[in-house]
């Protein structure tokens, strides 16, 4: 069986680029995608769309 950390689909968190706070968990393919996902997304701390990235 593969390890999570070679996994094609591994788990990652996005955390606000205003506030930090680690808002949402989602799954992307590592083939497709091998930088660190952005993605705007609305972050309830701010109460307002914000830049979410990729931590590790």
């Amino acid at each position: 069986m593969a390890s999570k950390a070679s996994d094609v689909r591994p788990k990652i968190t996005l955390a606000c680029s205003e506030c930090k706070e680690r808002n949402y968990i989602t799954k992307k393919n590592r083939r497709n995608t091998p930088d660190r996902l952005e993605l705007m997304k609305y972050c309830p701390r701010c109460r307002s769309s914000k830049l979410h990235r990729e931590t590790r």
